[in-house]
């Protein structure tokens, strides 16, 4: 309980300071309370694995994410508020980003946390409010617009949402009376006494609307525009621990819908989402010519996948999603950071203005080109891992016509990104754009995600295999 009050604490805390002191004292702080908040989460997750009853293994898993993300992004900070705030009112903008990023990573930690459904709707709900703050907070016409369009969109989704939890709250008057508190391992408990029609209700409203905030096609409208316009710690963090948190409300609200009726619906809904995520990021990324908003269509890409995961229904399948979402924040974070960094020198998100980066920064443009090949999918790096996990639990269960169609999609997908990370990386340095860099804080929060990426790819820790496996029995989500 130490480390939960802990890991919520440190980043609540740090918004308050980040608003009453210099940010020359505040951005250290930020940095040391993201990698003191990542120790938190990991201890505690250890703490779990080992048996310990709180966090839950399925909320352990999902803390995951944001302990690479918010570890990393505290140190990128340093570089970024010196290096692209706008030169009127820098030292507002910067005291404003630092506190609205520990508190957006305070929200993204709760959310996971949260065992009651409509908890968590508000969780999410505060995520929206503080996630926009920061994508309006560029100051441009793009980041205005993309802040009203995420806020508009996001908040029709978490309405369904809403919808969701109120049908749910119906369905469980019978078995826990007219006024229940609406925890989930109260729903679970009289699962079988449910009302079925309003769970089945319950879980496709809650499948669209926090698959709003999911990223999945075709609610994912919000998401390239957010990205693009938004600062780049942020687009790391709305794609590697957001959408990971959307994640999480919809298998809370599948493991009652497995147990109550059946996990046939879940596993036809989820497949009809993460086909038409697949389709539609597949192909978008072919013709892509913004490499943040690239990096965005990607996020929806591997959101497909997990769902298409969960559709399988295999326990490796599964768990290769559970993996998968793990992989993805680092990877994707990885990737934001190193873009960050190229379109900062360069000057400009246009891809076709992107050419040579590894010669002209060596160690962002290299770590950019092995982001993008992981994405990709890879050896041996991580999502390869969690991708043939998910291929191969779906071939074992016979739906070999689905797993060929995920297949064929992942490779539309893996044309797409190594055409555009091949396009900026190779090739010689350009002779009007400075090269080289020094190591920073920013290179080493990108070689801390490195390692991760890497890591995950060549190794599943122990510890980490019991979370995925409780994880998988909470869901209820096989065969």
């Amino acid at each position: 309980m130490t480390l939960v009050v802990l890991m919520i604490a440190i980043p609540a805390v740090l918004t308050i300071i980040s608003i009453l002191v210099p940010s020359r004292i505040a951005g250290p702080l930020t940095a040391l309370g993201g990698l003191c908040t990542a120790a938190c989460i990991i201890a505690a997750d250890l703490a779990a694995a080992a048996g310990a009853p709180a966090p839950d293994a399925l909320s352990a898993v999902f803390l995951l994410p944001v302990a690479i993300i918010y570890g990393t992004v505290g140190l990128y900070t340093q570089w970024f508020v010196n290096t692209e705030s706008p030169s009127q009112n820098a030292e507002r903008y910067r005291r404003e980003f630092l506190a609205l990023t520990n508190a957006f990573a305070c929200s993204e930690i709760v959310v996971p946390l949260l065992t009651n459904m409509g908890g968590l709707w508000v969780g999410l709900e505060t995520t929206t409010i503080l996630s926009a703050l920061l994508i309006r907070l560029q100051g441009t016409a793009a980041a205005l617009e993309a802040a009203w369009k995420y806020i508009l969109i996001a908040s029709c989704g978490l309405a369904l949402g809403l919808v969701a939890v109120v049908l749910l709250y119906v369905s469980g008057i019978g078995p826990l009376g007219d006024h229940h508190v609406p925890q989930w391992a109260g729903y679970v408990s009289v699962a079988a006494r449910l009302n079925p029609d309003a769970v089945r209700l319950a879980f496709i409203f809650a499948l669209v609307g926090f698959g709003t905030k999911m990223g999945l096609a075709p609610m994912h409208a919000w998401l390239p525009d957010a990205h693009g316009a938004g600062p780049t710690p942020t687009s790391a963090m709305l794609s590697g621990a957001l959408l990971s948190d959307a994640l999480y409300a919809i298998l809370r609200f599948a493991a009652i819908a497995n147990i109550a009726v059946g996990h046939g619906m879940t596993h036809i809904l989820f497949f009809i989402v993460g086909l038409t995520a697949l389709f539609m990021a597949a192909f978008f990324l072919l013709q892509q010519r913004d490499i943040k908003r690239m990096l965005a269509y990607s996020s929806i890409e591997h959101m497909g996948v997990v769902a298409s995961g969960l559709a399988f229904g295999a326990p490796l399948a599964v768990m290769g999603a559970l993996l998968h979402a793990i992989n993805h924040a680092a990877s994707k974070s990885l990737a934001f950071f190193a873009a960050g960094r190229l379109t900062e020198r360069y000057g400009t998100h246009e891809i076709a203005g992107i050419r040579g980066g590894v010669a002209t920064l060596p160690v962002s443009g290299t770590l950019f080109a092995l982001a993008g090949l992981s994405l990709a999918g890879l050896p041996p790096f991580g999502i390869f891992r969690s991708e043939i996990m998910i291929l191969a639990g779906g071939f074992r269960t016979g739906a070999w016509a689905l797993a060929v169609v995920v297949t064929l999609l992942l490779a539309v997908a893996f044309a797409g990104l190594l055409r555009w990370v091949n396009a900026t990386s190779a090739g010689d340095r350009s002779a009007t754009v400075p090269h080289g860099e020094r190591f920073g804080v920013a290179t080493f929060a990108m070689l801390l995600g490195f390692v991760v990426v890497l890591g995950l790819g060549l190794v599943v820790p122990p510890q980490l295999t019991q979370l995925l496996e409780r994880a998988m029995a909470i869901v209820g989500q096989t065969s």
